[in-house]
């Protein structure tokens, strides 16, 4: 009898799990519509205040710190970096978004999110690259005529001032990406045989000597980060390919989701590898989809408000197209329901 009944009790579990992992989507999204009313303009990814007029976020905060106060988390916001430290939101938080217990590691000492916000279907942009590259006026400030080259979001949401309002979507918002669910990553990746699973970690890559000095590397198509390059990692069973290849200066890290109100890589996901695929970065590009617990696929909130469960089979284009700048998506069905104005209105599947 117990044994009959275990699958039911299991799945009921799951389904629970599930649904509040969607309810704090939806949450997000309300958070979202608020902070639209209240500043006629979407909540930006990279908020804050200029560096140089002395304020001191300079915009290294994330979007999700810029919803706080409409997530009741406001006074932990006016508190600064000290109430910050080690504060855990739970709304941002799936009951099965990591990967065992305890959910959160204890060298999470900032707080952690499983859900990230969408830079539509282009590789993302990390600003401490270019600190490194010297494109820079000081410490991670972008010079503003590189900016809108240097970070190209195509989703609903852009970095810095540079945010609008919700007629940005003209896709339609129903229609467009704006966050979804990700596995908080594990701080020990495994390795040495250990099994090292897609959903939680990502592939670093190497990349070649004098990359740093190409200010657009996405213009010149043999320099970014392809789909194909990343799903060449895929292994058996949802894993990564075992053994990594050697001198392949291919390493496994684990940064996504470890700090929520940080304006990172950590917090972003994009349209072109679809649900619970490889993740892959390089010096200046980052190739992150959702990943979940759930079976088949993640949740994924729209810029309307309502969260849709979409599948790991969802068509993706082109493998071995480059991000482009502008027009339709090259990623398919995935791609173009990332992109917020490139004029295409396509359905959820």
């Amino acid at each position: 009898m117990i044994a009959l009944l275990l699958p039911a009790v299991q799945a009921a579990r799951e389904a629970a799990r599930r649904m509040a992992c969607s309810n704090h989507l939806h949450q997000l999204g309300i958070a979202t519509h608020a902070f639209a009313e209240a500043h006629k303009k979407l909540p930006p990814h990279d908020y804050g205040t200029p560096a140089a007029t002395g304020g001191n976020t300079g915009y290294d905060r994330s979007i999700f710190y810029a919803l706080a106060p409409f997530m009741e988390m406001g006074a932990v916001v006016d508190g600064g970096s000290t109430a910050l430290a080690g504060f855990q939101p739970e709304m941002l938080l799936c009951p099965s978004g990591y990967y065992s217990d305890p959910p959160i590691h204890p060298s999470y000492n900032s707080g952690a999110s499983n859900y990230v916000v969408s830079s539509g279907d282009v590789v993302t942009y990390w600003k401490g690259a270019y600190t490194a590259a010297g494109v820079t006026t000081g410490p991670n400030v972008i010079e503003d005529s590189d900016y809108d080259q240097l970070m190209p979001w195509r989703g609903p949401i852009v970095a810095r001032d540079r945010q609008s309002g919700l007629e940005r979507v003209t896709d339609g918002t129903s229609n467009t990406v704006v966050y979804s669910e990700r596995i908080i990553g594990r701080v020990s990746a495994g390795g040495g045989g250990k099994t090292i699973r897609m959903i939680d970690v990502y592939i670093s890559m190497a990349w070649p000597s004098g990359f740093g000095a190409v200010k657009n590397p996405r213009e010149d198509s043999t320099k970014p980060i392809l789909p194909s390059v990343c799903w060449a990692f895929t292994g058996v069973g949802g894993d990564y390919i075992q053994p990594i290849p050697t001198g392949s200066a291919v390493s496994i890290n684990s940064l996504q989701g470890h700090t929520w109100y940080n304006a990172s890589w950590a917090v972003v996901f994009n349209t072109i590898m679809p649900p619970n695929a490889p993740s892959c970065a390089s010096m200046f590009h980052y190739m992150s989809g959702p990943t979940s617990n759930h079976l088949g696929g993640a949740n994924v909130g729209f810029s309307d408000g309502s969260v849709h469960f979409i599948s790991e089979t969802i068509h993706c284009g082109d493998a071995d197209r480059a991000a482009v700048l502008s027009g339709a998506s090259p990623y398919g069905v995935w791609g173009a329901l990332g992109t917020a104005s490139a004029g295409e209105a396509v359905s959820i599947p």
